[in-house]
Order: C-alpha cells, then structure tokens, then sequence
C-alpha cells in the first residue's frame, strides 16, 4: 500500500501545485481586470472634463464673436463719423477760402470800415 499512497500523494501534490497556479494566475487576471476597469473610470472622468472645457471654449467663442460684431459695428459708426467731420471741415475750410477770396468792397456793409466822420460834425 505504501506505493500507492506515494502514487496518491504524488498526484494530490500536483493538482495542489497546478491549483496553486491557477489561483496565481486568476489573481493576476483580476488584478487586469481591475486596472482596466480603472483606466476605463479615469478616461471617462477625462472625457467629462474634456467635454465641460468643450463647453466653456465654445461659450468664450460666441462671446467672442459677439464682441467683434459689436466691435465691427462701432468702427462702420466711426468711419461714418469720420466722414461726416472730413465733409464739415471741408464745407468750413472752403467757406474761410471764399470770404478770404472776395474782394473788399464786395463784403457786406455791416464788415466794411465806418468812413470817418468830419470834425465839427455832432
């Protein structure tokens, strides 16, 4: 009986052993597991904040846009302001020419010298 207890521990040894490596290697796999179930949790926390950013870039854009509508609007104001002084200094500087360009004694009267007054005259 001695050599089949021997043939029988043998055996009970190496299923012990081949056991004792499965449970390594079922240990090793849920530890995988676990790490891709991590990463899976970290890229989708990522993904949210990813998309949140998204979000607020996409607000400050059409803040943007907005503001250089309004930006664009005021400068076609300006530029019509602009023109609209260049015609009054114009339309003044060519009235200074033409009063500066008539002869004296086309001014009006009210502008012409008073003619002296004789002396003994009240």
């Amino acid at each position: 009986m001695s050599v089949e207890v021997e043939r029988w521990r043998g055996r009970y040894q190496e299923e012990r052993e081949r056991a004792e490596a499965l449970a390594v290697r079922l240990a090793e796999a849920e530890s995988a597991l676990e790490a891709v179930a991590q990463e899976r949790a970290e890229t989708a926390q990522l993904n949210q904040v990813l998309e949140e950013e998204l979000g607020r870039a996409a607000a400050v854009r059409h803040s943007l846009v907005e503001h250089n509508a309004q930006l664009v609007t005021r400068q076609r104001e300006m530029t019509a302001l602009r023109e609209e002084l260049e015609d009054v200094w114009y339309q003044a500087a060519l009235s200074r020419a033409r009063r500066r360009s008539q002869p004296p004694s086309a001014q009006e009267p009210s502008q012409a010298p008073a003619p002296p007054m004789p002396a003994g005259s009240p």
